[in-house]
């Protein structure tokens, strides 16, 4: 049994892993009967817990309204300008929060501004963002569990790509089927492909 620095009560809506350790949002009881929320790190190698402090600006949002991401190996807090987890064809831009240094607890923030056709490709739709993969792309879905489109925003050109999703989703039932980010299925095909 490992006991944490301080008592907190986890929240279940997310959690990530980067490079061994284990961020997630929980709610801290201060002396003052206050309710903080803070972002908790496991580290699985030393097995040791801490806590991160968190910008004021997003403190009041977490941790219902903010999506964890691997941003090239640190963490990364996508938050919208209605700070919310959802995005849609009104939005105009949204901001990301990356943890550049966990032992001195600082944070920069990136305000990515959508380009001008995301309205017409977005329409009315809301978006959810799924995460992030290596090329420097936030990933959206349409539907959680049932993902038609899948939109990439790619925060370093601004622009947007989208991939359509086709066939018969009949025999999908109960949550549908989920979007998992830099997922290989067979190591060696991969290795196989990368030396020819």
């Amino acid at each position: 049994m490992i006991k944490c620095c301080v008592t907190h009560r986890p929240d279940r809506n997310w959690g990530i892993c980067i490079n061994g350790v284990l961020y997630y949002t929980a709610v801290v009881i201060e002396e003052s009967s206050l309710e903080v929320t803070v972002v908790v790190c496991f580290d699985f190698g030393s097995e040791k817990f801490s806590v991160l402090k968190v910008v004021e600006t997003f403190k009041r949002t977490l941790p219902n309204t903010t999506t964890p991401v691997n941003y090239n190996g640190k963490l990364g807090l996508l938050m919208t300008e209605e700070s919310n987890w959802v995005i849609n064809g009104i939005s105009r831009y949204f901001e990301l929060w990356v943890l550049e240094d966990a032992g001195k607890h600082e944070w920069s923030k990136r305000t990515c501004v959508l380009p001008p056709s995301w309205k017409t490709l977005i329409g009315n739709r809301i978006l959810y963002f799924v995460g992030m993969i290596g090329t420097d792309e936030i990933v959206l879905s349409y539907h959680p569990t049932m993902p038609h489109y899948v939109f990439y925003y790619n925060i370093d050109r601004d622009t947007v790509r989208v991939a359509r999703i086709r066939g018969s989703m009949e025999g999908v039932k109960g949550n549908g089927c989920r979007i998992f980010l830099n997922h290989v299925e067979n190591v060696e095909l991969i290795q196989n492909i990368l030396v020819r």
